[in-house]
């Protein structure tokens, strides 16, 4: 008995020891990022634009993979399945990461069981508009509005459960008013007929239709984020018009496997942080209207339960549930 435990004991030192040494060489190889997204769109441009640095940092090649399908657990899967190397990322939003648990009944992936988080990666502002023609030029007005004309304007809502969707929801508790939802599978449509008066409200994220107000063909009511953003000084926060818990931003992080050692995963972090945390980066990003993080381990899961609870309460309040 004396002689199994010893050699236990020595097969979990060597186990460590090596698992130390492969972590000190990460990465020695190419690496997989999953993206739940097509590509062109704005999460596959966001990892590229991280990707390329990472390579700059690494010297290993990093591939990019587009697995759209599923609200981004296609993805999801697909890095839960692999191998708990550090060679396999998701790249994935926090709507999927956060609180999958309180919106479907039976998901392809549970985030909080399959996989574990590596780093807040961006942080991406959302924005209410309205089509030029609604007499409105802020919240307040736009929420008079409504209460004189209740389930008559109507809002899209892109990807049902995500974090546009439960913004919109937060919105109209909040001021405690009646619209008519229009789903939409991407922002692409919505913009389409947003433009075209086919809807008359819509939260976007900010990269997805900047380009967009300086011609007038929609009208910025009012930004997400704690502060406003610089590309667009005049339009005021959510929290300056008068909605303070009215935060909805987007974010997107990176998970990896959960067999993942937590060492392994330490690496990890570090070289996404400091590509995140290029100047060149943060630049590139900031220019689409994208706020590069760079988390720790530990501060990203702190804020997926935060978010966790922010957004499962809501959930449960508009009884929201999805197969």
């Amino acid at each position: 008995m004396k002689i199994v435990k010893t050699a236990m004991l020595a097969g979990l030192a060597l186990q460590g020891f090596c698992m130390q040494t492969y972590s000190q060489s990460y990465p020695s190889k190419p690496m997989r990022i999953a993206v739940g997204f097509p590509a062109g769109g704005p999460a596959d441009t966001m990892t590229r634009i991280i990707g390329k640095k990472m390579t700059d940092i690494s010297g290993q090649n990093i591939i990019v993979e587009n697995r759209p399908g599923a609200n981004g657990f296609i993805a999801g899967d697909y890095v839960a399945r692999s191998a708990p190397d550090g060679y396999t990322s998701w790249f994935s939003s926090g709507s999927t990461l956060s609180f999958t648990k309180y919106l479907y009944t039976k998901p392809l992936v549970d985030p909080d069981r399959d996989l574990s988080l590596v780093t807040q990666a961006v942080s991406v502002p959302q924005i209410f508009v309205v089509h030029p023609s609604l007499p409105v030029k802020n919240m307040q007005e736009l929420a008079q509005l409504a209460t004189r004309r209740p389930g008559q304007l109507n809002i899209s809502i892109i990807g049902v459960g995500g974090l546009i969707h439960l913004g919109t929801e937060l919105f109209k508790m909040s001021a405690g008013i009646k619209m008519t939802n229009v789903q939409y599978k991407g922002a692409a449509p919505a913009i389409v007929d947003l433009i075209g008066g086919h809807v008359e409200v819509a939260l976007f994220d900010v990269p997805a239709v900047i380009g967009y107000l300086p011609s007038g063909k929609m009208r910025a009511l009012a930004v997400s984020s704690n502060e406003r953003i610089k590309q667009l000084p005049n339009v005021p926060t959510t929290t300056e018009s008068g909605y303070l818990s009215l935060r909805s931003d987007s974010w997107y992080g990176v998970a990896v496997p959960a067999a993942t050692p937590p060492e392994l995963v330490q690496r990890i972090n570090k070289l996404w942080v400091a590509s995140l945390r290029a100047p060149e980066t943060r630049d590139l990003l900031y220019a689409i209207g994208v706020g590069a993080v760079g988390s720790s381990v530990e501060d990203v899961q702190a804020f997926r339960t935060s978010e966790a609870r922010k957004w499962g309460d809501l959930i449960r309040k508009i009884n929201l549930k999805l197969e």
